[in-house]
């Protein structure tokens, strides 16, 4: 758990204060344990790189990490609790009576790998792409959209003052090519695909300008 530590005792999970859980408040937040959205951003490489250092201090995934972090951002950390101690949210576990043995049943995948880059992006661009649910990436296409931002920039800009505080980034930004931005933007809105290349060798897929990330949330 990345924002506090839980404790081996449970958590009461009476409401006080008029508190009722989230998902009473908010039902669609019952179960937001799909990964059924994608969102495509580009990061600066020292940003994501301080990401890896932060979710690997914290012994987590960097998946896990924003996972969370979307969620205490948009709902806020009580919600978090909730949503941990009763099992719903992010941490929804579905009953057990609706669990068909055709969900174990494992689909076989090809084990050839291919690895999309963008052209031209340079080194300094690291683009990614995060699967996450759809209800978490609708709610911040809503604080998005009331800052009149796109929802990529909007969460580029929540990741950096997150993770390297409220006077880093002007700074980091004039650090970065803007043809490589410009760049890494169409490929943001869905204007610019990447190519791939399948089963690249340890040498080739070190040498891609752009490689692209994929975060599974």
């Amino acid at each position: 758990m990345l924002w506090f530590p839980f404790k081996k005792k449970s958590i009461e999970s009476t409401p006080r204060d008029g508190l009722e859980p989230i998902h009473i408040v908010r039902p669609e937040l019952l179960d937001l344990l799909g990964n059924n959205a994608q969102l495509r951003i580009w990061l600066p490489e020292s940003l994501r790189g301080a990401m890896d250092q932060v979710a690997q201090h914290l012994d987590t995934t960097l998946s896990k990490y924003l996972r969370e972090y979307f969620v205490v951002y948009l709902y806020g950390n009580h919600a978090l609790i909730d949503m941990y101690k009763n099992k719903t949210g992010i941490f929804y576990e579905p009953p057990k009576e609706n669990i068909l043995e055709d969900d174990f049943n494992t689909p076989m995948f090809s084990r050839v790998r291919s690895v999309e880059f963008i052209p031209g992006l340079g080194k300094n661009i690291v683009p990614f792409k995060v699967f996450l649910h759809a209800q978490i990436k609708a709610d911040l296409q809503l604080l998005a959209d009331k800052s009149e931002m796109a929802l990529s920039q909007f969460v580029r800009e929540i990741l950096v003052s997150h993770v390297l505080g409220h006077t880093v980034w002007p700074e980091r930004q004039q650090m970065l090519n803007t043809e490589h931005i410009a760049i890494a933007n169409e490929w943001e809105y869905g204007h610019l695909k990447a190519d791939s290349i399948r089963e690249p060798s340890a040498k080739e897929e070190a040498s891609l300008d752009g490689k692209v990330e994929y975060l599974h949330l």
